[in-house]
């Protein structure tokens, strides 16, 4: 092993343990002393209790890393995150962005440290590297998901704290005021300024604008809600309270949401380092199995081995991502879409690259072109079509090019195998050779390479030619031993003439082309799929919507679905596009939106729209919401149930094929097939003998 390797291990394991004490001196420091004054008043107040000296370090620290490249793209895409989810001041913010990278890349270090000492491999170092990155990804998702868990947490109790003072004053302002005193510093933030719009000179601008930058869609709900009973008064129902009864329901619907959440990631949050697991494995269960198994080393350096290795990382890769799919159904997803790099637009300014994207993109008004607009939106991508297509070319691309380059590596890796490995005449079944064995065939090999070097190249090689070569460089000790030279060494030049691209590699990597010209077009299909699984349970959401605004005698049609707009996530592009027809005709635009959500449940909320458009009220629509309340609690427990058995089962199924794949073609079929071969040539020498 590279001293230099060493060298930088021990280095980076001595930085490693330095930082780890630091911050365990730290976070011991901030456990002795638990009355201390805050630096800042604003991070004091965060729920959160930070040490001043820890708090000086983050905002020192967060100012000198933003002017590292490296640090600076990922403080910024940790900060953006954060402040899509809340209201941080800045200080807070800072913190709690520097909170979370240091976490994150302290951890990786840790593993790439302890990777580099098992492994002592720098290939396998390179692979944690990337694997590093994706993992990054995988911390960023924890560390939100956690703040987003604890902002609803907290929401929902302040509604039973705001449900308890209005009930005491009976006033929608002063209850939310007075709840929000005795909240957590986070959603604090959030229902003061719900109250700072609901007592401003105009309430409904206000709104609008906090609609665009609110972290959840419940806010949305509550803070429209409020303004609603403020502005036209609250009303006495058979349950109580109108206001009372629909904070009941957003707490109930917070609940679910909260236990759909947590189930799924218990479920699905170790099976994305699973399915990549077998990239990292694979370097240590290689140096085991030729540790022990010496027959399998000629395997795992030849071309099967090399194509299996791939192979394997490719199902590992495309593993991680549709399971990654499964989880992008949470609101924090689609409404951060918008705000990723878009590097598809810059590509696509490139006239050679605009002339072919356009020749491929179905004409506008054609059914392709409709069906591939309403998948993109189905499957909630953030890509227009012409952006799709051009994904679709690089994949194409990519996996063209892909297989040319492994094909290369695989006939270059088989010619420098011929040349440098040992000739194992004599070695035992299993491979073992002591050093003079070795030694003895690292010589066989130079002598066949001196032989080899004069006939390299040349076709149709009489074999009275090698014979004599072979005579002159040595003195066999009889014929048999002359026919096995001649005969190893034509075989080593057939090898090395044969070693070169051929024509179905070339149709090989065409066909890898087609292929990933269309796997974006799977992927996306995919992700429809499984947010189907997630349309009836927003369809029961909507149903909670409903009943509470259809006890507002003044709510129209136009104004559920502006509800429903804000509050959905799978639906949310299909009721947009009705909204903005709706002033043309009411009715057009509905039977519109039951075309482009033909979902059955969904379908039957547009039909009795349909019917409030002008025969009856919103109430009568759906006045049985209310009655079967408690059958509609339980069918929707017992879909959430189902919900999450598919994912899990859909995503263990995903998750460990690439490790079965691993034991199966890695490990067990490398020792089989090195055992077969060995006994064919046992039995060959012992036929001949």
């Amino acid at each position: 092993m590279n001293k230099w390797f060493w060298i930088l291990l021990v280095c980076g394991t001595a930085v490693a343990l330095s930082g780890g004490f630091l911050i365990y001196t730290v976070l011991k420091e901030r456990k002795r002393k638990k009355n201390f004054g805050s630096v800042w008043t604003t991070a004091a107040q965060s729920g959160r209790r930070t040490h001043p000296k820890l708090l000086i370090f983050y905002q020192k620290s967060y100012v000198k890393l933003q002017k590292v490249p490296v640090f600076k793209s990922q403080i910024r895409r940790i900060r953006k995150r954060l402040s899509a989810i809340n209201t941080y001041d800045e200080y807070t913010l800072r913190k709690e962005t520097m909170r979370i990278t240091y976490l994150s890349l302290g951890s990786l270090l840790l593993v790439l440290i302890i990777l580099a000492i098992f492994s002592r491999s720098w290939i396998a170092v390179f692979f944690g590297v990337l694997i590093s990155v994706v993992v990054n990804e995988l911390f960023l998702d924890l560390f939100i998901n956690r703040i987003e868990d604890k902002q609803l947490k907290q929401f929902a109790h302040f509604l039973e704290d705001n449900r308890h003072y209005y009930q005491e004053l009976r006033m929608v302002d002063e209850s939310i005021y007075q709840a929000a005193q005795v909240s957590a510093h986070e959603i604090k933030l959030q229902v003061e300024k719900i109250h700072e719009i609901l007592t401003s000179d105009e309430p409904t601008k206000g709104l609008e604008k906090y609609y665009a930058v609110a972290p959840n869609r419940y806010l949305k709900v509550f803070s429209g809600i409020s303004h609603l009973v403020q502005e036209y008064g609250d009303r006495t129902l058979q349950k109580g309270s109108m206001y009372l009864n629909a904070i009941n329901k957003l707490v109930q619907e917070i609940r679910y949401d909260l236990l759909r959440r947590q189930r799924l990631r218990y479920k699905l949050g170790g099976l994305t380092m699973i399915a990549l697991a077998p990239i990292l494995i694979s370097f240590p269960l290689k140096r085991w199995g030729e540790s022990y198994f010496p027959i399998t080393v000629d395997f795992y350096e030849g071309r099967i081995g090399y194509i299996i290795q791939l192979s394997i990382y490719a199902i590992a890769i495309i593993s991680y991502v549709l399971i990654r799919k499964l989880a992008e159904n949470d609101e924090a997803k689609y409404v951060s879409k918008g705000r990723r790099k878009q590097w598809e637009k810059k590509i696509y300014r490139w006239p050679p690259v605009r002339w072919l994207v356009d020749r491929l993109v179905p004409a506008p008004h054609t059914r392709e072109h409709y069906r591939l607009s309403l998948l993109l939106k189905e499957a909630n991508s953030p890509l227009t079509i012409e952006w799709f297509f051009l994904h679709r070319i690089l994949t194409s691309i990519g996996g063209f090019i892909g297989v040319i380059l492994i094909a290369l590596f695989l006939h270059w890796n088989a010619v420098h195998h011929i040349w440098t490995d040992p000739t194992k005449e004599g070695a035992n079944i299993l491979g073992y050779m002591n050093d003079q064995e070795l030694q003895n065939a690292r010589e066989l090999t130079k002598s066949d390479n001196e032989i080899i070097q004069d006939f390299k190249g040349t076709r149709d090689l009489p074999r009275e030619m090698i014979l004599q070569r072979v005579q002159e460089q040595q003195e066999p000790s009889d014929i048999t031993a002359l026919n096995n030279t001649v005969n190893r060494i034509m075989e080593k030049i057939q090898s090395l003439n044969s070693e070169y691209l051929k024509w179905w590699e070339v149709l090989l990597a065409i066909a890898m082309g087609t292929g990933g010209y269309y796997l974006p077009l799977w992927i996306l299909q995919f992700q429809r799929r499984m947010r189907a699984l997630e349309m009836q349970n927003e369809v029961d959401q909507f149903h909670a919507l409903i009943s509470i605004l259809a006890e507002f005698e003044r709510i129209s049609v136009e104004s559920v679905l502006e509800w429903m707009e804000r509050y959905g996530i799978i639906f949310k592009p299909a009721i947009q596009r009705a909204l903005l027809t709706y002033d043309s005709g009411a009715e057009e635009a509905l039977k519109t939106l039951q075309q482009e959500a033909p979902f059955e449940s969904f379908e039957r909320i547009v039909r009795r729209l349909l019917q409030a458009v002008e025969k009856i009220s919103i109430h009568d629509a759906f006045d049985d919401l209310e009655m079967e309340q408690e059958y509609y609690a339980e069918q929707k427990k017992e879909r959430l149930e189902r919900l999450i058995r598919k994912k899990t089962s859909w995503g263990k199924l995903i998750g460990w094929t690439p490790g079965a794949l691993l034991i199966g073609l890695y490990l067990v079929f490398p020792f089989l097939y090195m055992s077969f071969n060995q006994l064919s040539d046992l039995s060959t020498k012992i036929q001949t003998i």
